[in-house]
């Protein structure tokens, strides 16, 4: 059995083919290969010059433990993400069943203090009044709704990075436990929480500032100069489909900042300025495999969380909308952590990752070390002419 392979930074034993520490994310130390003999008889070929590696990751070949992998088509994304998923299906079933459980119940317990009546379920619009809520008045549905959404990001800040880094981990053989995975999350938990609300009010300037203009234009409509404000209403709903296609390709762009936060140790802003790099050429491929993803996923919960929703029990909701999560809650974070990896650990110069190479005769050894001078043979090999 090979030994394990000690963190020096932290000491956490790892296992030997892990190329990161699972405890606190330093790079491993990799010894390398001794090289091949040369032929009985010839002289040792001297070691060719090569630049340095960056420490930056993507270790490619050989430092990985894999070979490179395909390229990130959505065929490549889906596959890996299903695979990923399959092969750890309990734990990404345990982990975001127990999140929609716990985001579900609070949202059930603070629609009731605010409007005396639980949701009905997933089927409503989140952060929307409940069906039979009391008539109240716009600023309190907005806090409320706030309130929602605020709380599920913090929830899912803490949740969702570690299973981002222990699905890339899996995707490239590495070993990572559940609880090695959730600790790191917390670790980075107020990067990914400034990099996901940054995030969601750019999508939503985008979106809601056409509409915000849309009403003053109606009302002027209304005050008695029709052709004027019909025009501006045409145009702001045109601004308003610009916005949105804008939206989800910033969305699209950004998408990646998880993996790029929890693997490479970026901040908030590096997270998105590196997924915004990182996803270039690749932005429709990566825009195919989530959306598929996500009308698979809507179908599945919708075939789970309907029958649920006959029975109009609250509890029975909530628990439906939770086995539904458990199923299909960790797609999107495995596409993006998967789609990372692919894109990341290609050949390009693009990332900062330098190409691989093949090792053998006339490679020189581990970088860092300067490379013996040639030497030249001083006589023929032995029974030569």
């Amino acid at each position: 059995m090979s030994a394990s392979n000690p963190c020096p930074a932290c000491g956490f034993a790892n296992a030997p083919t892990n190329t990161f520490c699972v405890n606190c994310g330093t790079r491993l130390t990799v010894a390398a290969a001794p090289p091949a003999a040369p032929p009985p008889g010839y002289p040792a070929a001297a070691p060719m010059p090569y630049p340095g590696y960056p420490p930056a990751y993507p270790y490619p070949y050989p430092y990985a433990p894999t070979p490179l992998p395909r390229r990130a088509t959505v065929g490549n994304i889906l596959g890996s993400m299903f695979d990923v998923w399959s092969k750890n299906f309990l734990n990404f079933f345990v982990v975001f069943l127990v999140l929609s459980l716990v985001i579900g119940t609070i949202r059930a317990l603070l629609s009731y203090a605010v409007f005396g009546t639980f949701e009905p379920g997933s089927g409503i619009v989140p952060g929307s009044p409940p069906a039979g809520a009391p008539n109240v008045d716009v600023v309190t549905s907005l806090l409320y709704a706030i309130a929602v959404v605020v709380i599920g990001a913090i929830i899912s800040s803490i949740v969702v990075p570690g299973m981002t880094e222990y699905a890339v981990r899996r995707h490239r053989g590495e070993s990572m436990t559940l609880q090695q995975a959730l600790r790191r999350g917390l670790d980075k938990f107020l990067s990914i929480l400034g990099a996901n609300i940054l995030l969601t009010l750019i999508i939503f300037g985008l979106v809601l500032t056409p509409l915000l203009l849309i009403l003053p234009a109606a009302a002027a409509e209304a005050s008695g100069n029709p052709s004027g404000a019909l025009a501006l209403i045409c145009g702001l709903l045109i601004g308003l489909i610009v916005g949105g296609f804008v939206a989800i390709f910033v969305y699209i762009a950004c998408s990646l900042y998880p993996s790029a936060i929890m693997m490479e140790n970026e901040s908030a802003i590096g997270g998105l300025s590196r997924s915004w790099a990182i996803t270039k050429g690749y932005r429709l491929s990566l825009f195919g495999a989530i959306l598929i993803a996500i009308i698979l996923a809507a179908i599945i919960s919708a075939a789970i969380s309907f029958p649920a929703s006959v029975i109009d029990q609250p509890a029975v909701s909530i628990v439906a909308a939770a086995i539904a999560n458990g199923i299909v809650g960790a797609w999107l974070v495995i596409v993006a952590a998967v789609a990372y990896d692919l894109i990341v650990r290609q050949p390009t110069s693009l990332f900062g990752a330098p190409p691989p190479y093949t090792p053998g005769l006339g490679y020189g050894p581990t970088p860092g070390f300067a490379p013996a001078p040639p030497t030249q043979p001083q006589a023929p090999p032995p029974g030569g002419p």
